[in-house]
């Protein structure tokens, strides 16, 4: 089996990461975000996922144990790649704050926007009251971990006297959440002409990086 489950304090069963070399539970996990995204997560039906993927139930119960096991495979091996490249280029990344605000802006939000990851959070978002443990999973794995980093960058800026004093902890909420916002608007309400996701992320990162500026 490719994807064993593992025993946490927290979450009774935490799918571990998926063999790059196995494309099958790859396929299951992109039929999953489609129907989970459309028909919600407790509308899905195991047997709706098979259909979607191509495979047969039994398929899907060699790699994933339950729906729960899907949605947190979900997110380690969709969402938590994302994430953790973001931190490594910010570790690595030499030029200023700014500069790496802006490119995280139009990299991040844009994948919100227009692409599964808004469909992810969508579905989080959607989910968090009646599954909270599987929201408890993603807060953690996901906002907890990029905001620490979003505002080590913030406070790097203020250091090197880029940016004015502030507090970096609500800098970095208030950066990313009209990105998330925009990924949750794309992916339920829009796309329309209402909203043109890509001009109002970077209009937001120019008016937020003004206003940190000295």
């Amino acid at each position: 089996m490719d994807l064993k489950l593992v025993e946490t304090a927290s979450n009774p069963a935490i799918p571990s990461p998926i063999k790059r070399d196995n494309k099958r539970p790859h396929q299951i996990l992109n039929a999953a975000i489609e129907l989970f995204r459309d028909r919600g997560f407790e509308a899905t039906r195991l047997e709706d996922v098979a259909d979607k993927a191509g495979v047969s139930k039994a398929t899907i119960y060699l790699y994933f144990e339950s729906k729960e096991d899907l949605f947190y495979a979900l997110i380690r091996e969709k969402v938590v790649p994302m994430l953790e490249q973001t931190i490594a280029q910010a570790d690595a990344f030499q030029g200023p704050a700014s500069e790496f605000l802006r490119m995280k802006a139009k990299g991040v939000g844009r994948l919100f926007a227009h692409s599964e990851q808004g469909a992810i959070l969508k579905l989080v978002i959607s989910e968090a009251r009646r599954f909270p443990d599987l929201s408890d999973y993603y807060r953690t794995e996901v906002p907890e971990r990029g905001l620490e980093n979003l505002s080590k960058v913030i406070r790097r800026g203020i250091d090197e006297g880029e940016f004015r004093e502030c507090d970096t902890e609500a800098a970095a909420a208030a950066f990313m959440f009209p990105l998330l916002m925009t990924g949750i608007w794309m992916n339920s309400v829009g796309p329309d002409e209402i909203v043109r996701p890509d001009e109002t992320i970077d209009f937001h990162c120019e008016n937020f990086i003004r206003g940190l500026q000295v």
